[in-house]
């Protein structure tokens, strides 16, 4: 009874272990399909993306095709000759317009004292003096004459600053002369007799006021140094203070009408070039400030930006 007990045991355990082993197969192979299934639809999502891009690619080579056959018309190979002789016009005209900007730049700062001058010398000449002579250049005004008293050429002197006609400080000479030698009563008065002893005889010469200018030119360095513009010239009082920008001006970076770019590479102030601290503080600010306190002939010298090298595709 015992061995029939056990091997129907045994069978049931036989029996258990096929069905598990069953099941297991049934399942590995359901997950194989899945699997396979996946692996399909990658494989079919990589096709339909080689195909999408070999359509594009067909697409463009073809658009490509119809740009070089429109290109190859003689209208439009004739461009790159048009285009190379409207270049060299261009330049040409820029260096005579330079020119000119120059010669302008030249006669603007050629000084010139004002019209109205000789009247308001003439309103400032005190009752006790006269005026012999006065000489007016682009720069200075003389005036010599004799007075009555001391004191009234420096007054002359005072009139003349409040009405603005000289710029600094003026240079006053007074001596003191009798009246025969300034010449006689006849001379002075005719019949009347001249009951002045002395006179006091000045020389006045100072600065006139006059406008400060300050000329801008941008040249390209190179093989040779070309003009990019015209020189700019600006009008500034003595001593007046002036800064240039780079947004106002295009100072440290420069664009044609062309639309070629620039960058600074240095600057010279009546031939003297900024010193490298100077102009890197320029570089890094984008501006630069002076005093006209003189004639200023700025130049800012450019070299052209390198457009970066397209980088490979390839690995």
């Amino acid at each position: 009874m015992a061995n029939n007990v056990n091997k129907k045991l045994l069978s049931k355990k036989d029996m258990n272990f096929f069905a598990e082993f069953t099941a297991s197969a049934a399942k590995a192979a359901r997950m194989l399909s899945l699997a396979v299934i996946a692996g399909v639809a990658v494989l079919a999502i990589i096709v339909l993306f080689i195909i999408i891009g070999l359509v594009n690619n067909a697409i463009l080579k073809g658009q490509i095709n119809k740009i070089e056959t429109t290109l190859a018309d003689e209208k439009y190979t004739q461009l790159e000759g048009q285009a190379a002789d409207l270049a060299q016009k261009l330049e040409q005209r820029t260096n005579y317009f330079y020119a000119l900007t120059q010669m302008r730049a030249t006669v603007d700062r050629i000084p010139s004292a004002p019209a109205s001058l000789p009247d308001v010398i003439g309103e400032c000449i005190p009752n006790d003096s006269y005026i012999q002579s006065y000489e007016i250049t682009g720069t200075t005004l003389k005036i010599t004459g004799e007075s009555f008293t001391y004191y009234s050429p420096v007054d002359m002197v005072e009139m003349l600053n409040e009405s603005d006609v000289f710029t600094s400080k003026t240079l006053i000479n007074i001596n003191r002369v009798t009246a025969d030698e300034i010449g006689s009563a006849e001379e002075l008065y005719g019949e009347t007799i001249n009951c002045i002893n002395n006179y006091y005889h000045f020389e006045i010469e100072g600065t006139l006021v006059s406008d400060i200018y300050v000329t801008i030119s941008r040249l390209a360095m190179g093989d040779t140094v070309t003009s990019l513009a015209g020189t700019e010239t600006l009008k500034f009082a003595a001593g007046e203070s002036f800064t240039l920008t780079d947004a106002d001006n295009q100072l440290v970076n420069y664009t044609t009408e062309t639309g070629t770019a620039y960058t600074l590479s240095k600057i010279t102030i009546n031939g003297i070039e900024v010193n490298s601290d100077d102009f890197a503080a320029i570089l890094a600010s984008g501006s630069m400030s002076e005093f006209a306190n003189g004639e200023k002939d700025i130049k800012l010298y450019y070299t052209v930006v390198e457009e970066a090298p397209a980088e490979s595709e390839e690995a």
